[in-house]
């Protein structure tokens, strides 16, 4: 059995997508399976949830490569009303981190769109606070955020003076809206056009 065989062998067996890139998304697979995952408790507040899955998600990608598509956007894509695979899914990113952190299916948001969420937000049945522009608050772990390029990611940390650290869906290492994967990036506040906080 060749390396690239036994690392699909392994990604298979743990529910991975069977590329043989032995990425991060493996690796963490591994590493939970052999030393045990933390478990989110119940008494975690929603935007702590959404920080705790959306870290687990960093490493995945699109398979085939940059097609929008793959087991586990699917995955993501599922969360939306929008059917189909192959469409751009940052949004569908955050729309399943909010299905997956128990936000009730009555209120979560299901949208495919990133600047959608600003109107998801201003319902009176949401369960979440619009700010809008994003200079009215100072960001917080777990807040959505809209950025100015019709994009969407979560903040990971508080912001800094400058910036803030974030996980999004459908970028890559260079911050483009029409990326491949998950991936954890730092943004500048002058790119965030609102923020989304849950009450």
């Amino acid at each position: 059995m060749t390396q690239d065989q036994k690392i699909k062998a392994v990604q298979s067996k743990l529910n991975l997508v069977a590329d043989g890139d032995a990425g991060p998304k493996t690796w963490a697979a591994i590493y939970s399976r052999i030393v045990g995952s933390s478990t989110i408790t119940s008494s975690a507040s929603i935007p702590e949830r959404l920080v705790e899955l959306a870290k687990k998600e960093v490493g995945v990608r699109e398979h085939p490569r940059n097609t929008n598509r793959g087991k586990r956007v699917q995955e993501f894509q599922n969360a939306t009303w929008l059917d189909g695979t192959g469409w751009a899914w940052c949004a569908a990113f955050i729309c399943w981190l909010c299905r997956e952190a128990g936000v009730k299916d009555s209120v979560r948001p299901k949208t495919a769109g990133a600047w959608d969420f600003e109107r998801w937000a201003r319902k009176a049945s949401s369960p979440v606070k619009l700010y809008k522009p994003a200079s009215k608050t100072k960001i917080q772990a777990g807040d959505i955020l809209v950025f100015s390029q019709s994009h969407i990611g979560l903040a990971s940390h508080s912001q800094g003076v400058k910036s803030v650290s974030t996980i999004e869906g459908n970028t890559d290492a260079s911050g483009s809206r029409e990326g491949g994967g998950v991936y954890a990036r730092s943004r500048r506040l002058s790119e965030v056009r609102s923020v989304i906080r849950f009450k």
